[in-house]
C-alpha cells in the first residue's frame, strides 16, 4: 500500500511538472498587443523632456525669407520642454480637428509653419511648402492662418506669419525628411530626429 502511494504521488508530481513546462495561455480575449508610443496622439504630462522648440524644427532660408517647420505630433512634443510642450500641443489641439475634416485625413500629420521676412514687403506663398517623404512629394492639404493678415502673403521686415499646416498621410517622422519651398530644400531632418529620440530615451519612452 505505502509502494502504490509513492508511485501515485511521483505520477502526480510529474503531471505537475509536465503542465508547467506547456504552450503559455492564450490571452484573454479582446487583449490588444502593445504599440509604439509613437503611434499614440497623447502627450504623458509625466515624460516631459528638456528641448526647445528650435531643437525640434527644422529652418531653412529660401531667398528673402526664412522657414521654421515644426512637428506637431505628440511622440515629438514628448521630447520638448513643459512649456514648448504645452503650447505646441494646444496650437494642435485647436486646429487640429478642422485642419483633419478639410484634409479628409482622420489623423494628418500637423506642423507649425513660420514665414519671417529679412527685408520689407516680401511675399509667400503657403501653398509652396511641401514636403517630401518616402519619395514622395507632399503638398499641404489644408491651412490654418494664427497670425493676423495671412492671406495678404506679404510681410514686413522682421514680420513672421504662423499658421498651421496639414499634410494628409504619407508623411513619415521617423525617417528622412526633405522639407521644399519653391527652389530651397532642407534635409536636417534627421540629424532633428536622433536629438528627439535620444531625449525620449533618456525620460524613458
Amino acid at each position: 500500500m505505502r509502494f502504490e502511494r509513492a508511485v501515485h504521488a511521483t505520477l502526480c508530481a510529474m503531471a505537475v511538472a509536465w503542465a508547467g513546462c506547456g504552450p503559455p495561455p492564450a490571452p484573454a480575449e479582446g487583449a490588444r498587443p502593445v504599440t509604439d508610443a509613437r503611434s499614440t496622439g497623447v502627450v504623458n504630462p509625466e515624460r516631459s523632456g528638456s528641448l526647445r522648440q528650435d531643437q525640434i524644427s527644422v529652418r531653412m532660408a529660401a531667398g528673402v525669407l526664412l522657414i521654421e517647420v515644426t512637428p506637431l505630433a505628440a511622440w515629438v512634443l514628448e521630447a520638448a520642454a513643459p512649456d514648448t510642450r504645452d503650447r505646441l500641443r494646444r496650437i494642435a489641439d485647436a486646429h487640429g480637428t478642422e485642419l483633419a475634416r478639410r484634409s479628409g485625413s482622420l489623423e494628418p500629420a500637423l506642423f507649425l509653419v513660420s514665414f519671417t521676412s529679412r527685408q520689407p514687403g516680401a511675399e509667400f506663398q503657403p501653398d509652396d511648402l511641401h514636403l517630401v517623404s518616402r519619395g514622395l512629394r507632399e503638398r499641404p492639404a489644408g491651412i490654418r492662418a494664427i497670425t493676423p493678415g495671412w492671406g495678404s502673403h506679404r510681410l514686413e521686415q522682421q514680420a513672421t506669419a504662423q499658421a498651421v499646416y496639414a499634410y494628409a498621410g504619407g508623411v513619415d517622422l521617423t525617417r528622412e525628411l526633405t522639407v521644399a519651398y519653391q527652389g530651397a530644400e532642407d534635409s536636417s531632418w534627421s540629424s532633428r530626429l536622433a536629438v528627439i529620440e535620444d531625449e525620449r530615451a533618456r525620460i524613458g519612452r
